[in-house]
C-alpha cells in the first residue's frame, strides 16, 4: 500500500483514475470545488458507479421522517434521489443495484463521529 507522505493509498488512486475515466476529469474536479471542503460521494456496485453531492442537514431531516415513517428503503431512495449528481441510472432503477447501494448510502450520512455525554 503506497501511503508515504501524502500520496493517497493505492485503492483510492484506482478509484479516482476509474472515476475520471467514466466522468472525466475536468468534470471530477468541479465537482470536488464545488462542494469543498466537503467531499462527493461515490458508490460502485459491480460494474455501476453513481456520484453523490454532500449530505445536507434539511436532506438529513427529511431521510430521517421517511426512515421513521416507512423504513430503510423508500428513505435510501429518497436520499440517492435527492444527492445524485450523476451515474448509471441502474443503480436507481435495478433492484439488485439499489440493494447492493443502500448499505452504502448509509454510510454516505456519517459525516463526522461525534459523541455526547452529560457531566
Amino acid at each position: 500500500m503506497n501511503t508515504k507522505g501524502n500520496q493517497k493509498p493505492k485503492k483510492q488512486d484506482e478509484g479516482l483514475a476509474r472515476l475520471e475515466l467514466r466522468f472525466g476529469k475536468e468534470r471530477v474536479e468541479d465537482w470536488k470545488r464545488h462542494f469543498a471542503p466537503r467531499r462527493v460521494i461515490v458508490i460502485e456496485v459491480e460494474d455501476k458507479m453513481c456520484v453523490l453531492r454532500p449530505v445536507t442537514a434539511n436532506a438529513l431531516s427529511q431521510y430521517a421522517t421517511i426512515f421513521r415513517d416507512g423504513g430503510l428503503e423508500p428513505a435510501s431512495r429518497y436520499l440517492l434521489e435527492e444527492l445524485w449528481l450523476d451515474g448509471d441510472d441502474d443503480i436507481r432503477n435495478n433492484e439488485e443495484y439499489f440493494i447492493g447501494s443502500m448499505l452504502q448510502i448509509q454510510n454516505a450520512i456519517e459525516l463526522k463521529k461525534s459523541t455526547c455525554w452529560k457531566l
